[in-house]
């Protein structure tokens, strides 16, 4: 049954509160029933400033979540390390949380592939090691964040764990927009999946601006919907039922060959 998703393509150019708030009132402002949100959606200025899961932004999710009765992937934001061995000095995780209907936290997925170029992310957090896929009403969903797209093997053995829906929040910015748009058409169709991918918007950070361009792709490569550069609700339908008959009827995945 064919379901109305959006991504919330916004730019977390203010404070915790301001931009909670923000990314609070565009799920408000769409009858979507699965809500996508962008990586460090809350908080993307310096890679220090963590919280724990649950924790207080996480609480604002979970309630608006089982208020409007939709599944929200809370985009990521970074974790602090529940037991860390170091006290001295936090480590922090870059986590992606599925929250249901009910308001539970279903899933949660840590970054495993951490950025360097021109980013201090591989240095001040930890990478995850889990690779996550949850079971839902809507189909079974796998969790990835931005870098992780340019990793195939990844997307592989979220397939292998089940996921017909993969989602990717990101912070991916200028000038690489050919790589984005390949990238996500790509994963799409490798997987014989939906790939949806939330990317923010604006320069939080004095040295990027983020592209935008959030899009939801069907199994064939196709772009059911997509946004601009500007901050922007992206809607589109799914279908997991569309998934299940692309891979019945063109069956490659059943083909691959272990080397």
């Amino acid at each position: 049954m064919p379901i109305k998703l959006a991504c919330i393509q916004m730019g977390a150019t203010g404070t915790w509160a301001e931009n909670v708030h923000r990314a609070e009132t565009m799920i408000r402002s769409t009858d979507a029933e699965f809500i996508v949100l962008p990586e460090l959606f809350n908080y993307c200025k310096d890679f220090k400033t963590g919280e724990s899961i649950p924790g207080r932004t996480t609480e604002v999710f979970t309630a608006l979540a089982r208020e409007k009765g939709i599944y929200i992937v809370m985009g990521s934001i970074l974790e602090v390390e529940p037991h860390p061995k170091v006290t001295t000095s936090p480590r922090l995780y870059n986590t992606s949380i599925l929250i249901d209907p009910c308001g539970s936290i279903v899933a949660k997925y840590r970054k495993i592939h951490l950025f360097a170029y021109h980013s201090k992310e591989r240095y001040f957090l930890k990478p995850g090691q889990d690779i996550i896929v949850a079971k839902t009403d809507i189909g079974t969903i796998g969790l990835s964040i931005c870098y992780d797209i340019r990793f195939p093997e990844l997307y592989r053995a979220l397939i292998k764990k089940g996921a017909e829906i993969i989602v990717c929040p990101a912070a991916w910015p200028y000038p690489r927009l050919e790589h984005w748009v390949t990238f996500n058409k790509a994963r799409a169709i490798e997987e014989q999946c939906y790939f949806i991918s939330c990317n923010q918007v604006e320069a939080p950070l004095q040295t990027q601006t983020f592209l935008g361009h959030s899009m939801i792709v069907d199994p064939w490569g196709t772009i059911v919907a997509s946004g601009g550069d500007k901050e922007t609700v992206v809607e589109g339908k799914i279908d997991v039922e569309f998934v299940r008959k692309i891979r019945s009827e063109y069956s490659f995945l059943e083909d691959i060959v272990e080397l």
